[in-house]
């Protein structure tokens, strides 16, 4: 890599900057072709492998994608990049699961308020069916599976893009704190009635449009979880 400097920065940190600030301003946008290496290169001042290695860096993050023959494109597809990054962080920070689940609370509250008026009919009736489906008799594991599979449906439901992305995020680590707290939580015939129950409230609630009944039976389900989360937390 080079590492001459440039107004105080590497030949790669000036590159990149120069393509996010394209980026950023509008004057490069989706589906659009990016200008040679070369003519970067001469633009900027630097040799076409400095380009080249950022180029390779956005193209590994899902920002552009390099055609064989065609050019570079602007592109849009770094969730899996990023997914994989933020689980990293997350693991070298040693985030615990009640920071897990304190941003699932801010964000899915979020969601519940927005899909009250955006989810669609079709939207509704997935949902319907994921939570008919756990009230059948299934092992703890598969009903893990429908719960995220509903929590997740009702964010895609707020339509809000970034929440999301922030959901298809935390995901992999969402699969395992619902999987350990569900099966405790389920031990309990009372606790898992309750959940049950808190769960066709908030379905219930985005049918009806009723905010308030849907801000009450997030509450419960809530509850339900960090009394267990506690419990958990107490003992490790």
């Amino acid at each position: 890599m080079d590492y001459t400097k440039l107004n105080g920065k590497k030949t790669y940190e000036y590159v990149f900057d120069y393509f996010s600030e394209k980026i950023m301003s509008g004057e490069l946008q989706l589906n659009d072709k990016i200008p040679t290496e070369r003519d970067i290169a001469e633009k900027l001042g630097v040799s076409r492998n400095s380009v080249r290695e950022v180029m390779h860096m956005l193209e590994i993050t899902g920002l552009i994608e390099c055609m064989q023959g065609s050019g570079n494109y602007v592109r849009c597809d770094p969730v899996e990049y990023m997914l994989k990054s933020v689980n990293m962080v997350m693991a070298l920070m040693k985030i615990d699961y009640s920071e897990i689940f304190h941003i699932r609370t801010g964000y899915e509250y979020a969601a519940v308020r927005l899909a009250i008026d955006t989810a669609a009919p079709e939207e509704l009736e997935e949902m319907n069916q994921i939570l008919k489906k756990m009230d059948e008799p299934m092992s703890s594991k598969e009903s893990a599976k429908l719960d995220m599979e509903f929590h997740s449906k009702l964010v895609g439901a707020s339509h809000n893009r970034m929440l999301i992305l922030y959901n298809s995020m935390l995901a992999d680590l969402m699969d395992q704190f619902i999987e350990n707290f569900r099966t405790n939580i389920l031990k309990n015939k009372m606790r898992a009635e309750l959940l049950r129950r808190s769960h066709w409230g908030i379905y219930n609630a985005l049918v009806a449009k009723d905010l308030d009944a849907a801000m009450k039976a997030f509450d419960k389900h809530f509850r339900i979880v960090e009394d267990q989360l506690d419990k958990f937390m107490q003992n490790s």
